[in-house]
């Protein structure tokens, strides 16, 4: 017999709020010394936030501070002033990371499985859909995580066998 999600997915499972600042974001990944969190609103699951989700945002936040500019009004009207210097883009790029949520960079497009699913299963969606961890829930509630961890971790203990 197969085993199935509920047989090996990781019931303690920490949560973020996606009203949860990033740099607040950064600091559980480090205390919690994990890659990504599922974010929980009010007892409901509403996506998945990783690191890599924030190296997006940074790297988008560039982009975008290279192509604007500062602007101010004195006495003499209303100025430009080009971001010109690495210093000048790195802290308009800080300054917009303090302001972002877990929300303004989650995953809203979730893959879960049922408790139920076989682990085969499980393995064959988290490989189609190039994803590393995937959420066991019933009814929108969390009821555990997967990770290709996981699979290592079972692998090496002899309760999952390779085809």
């Amino acid at each position: 017999m197969d085993m199935t999600a509920t047989q090996a997915m990781r019931r303690c499972v920490q949560t973020v709020s996606p009203t949860m600042s990033l740099p607040e974001l950064e600091r559980a990944f480090v205390r919690a010394g994990v890659w990504g969190f599922p974010v929980v609103d009010n007892d409901r699951l509403v996506g998945v936030v990783s690191r890599s989700d924030i190296v997006r945002q940074i790297e988008s936040e560039h982009r975008v501070a290279k192509q604007t500019s500062d602007f101010y009004r004195d006495a003499n009207g209303f100025h430009e002033v080009p971001l010109a210097t690495d210093n000048q883009i790195a802290d308009r790029v800080g300054e917009r990371m303090e302001e972002l949520t877990v929300a303004d960079v989650m995953h809203r497009q979730l893959f879960v499985v049922d408790p139920d699913q076989s682990l085969r299963a499980v393995a064959e969606t988290m490989v189609d859909n190039g994803i590393h961890r995937i959420l066991v829930t019933r009814h929108g509630r969390l009821l555990g995580v997967i990770t290709t961890t996981d699979f290592v971790r079972l692998y090496a203990q002899g309760r999952f066998k390779a085809p």
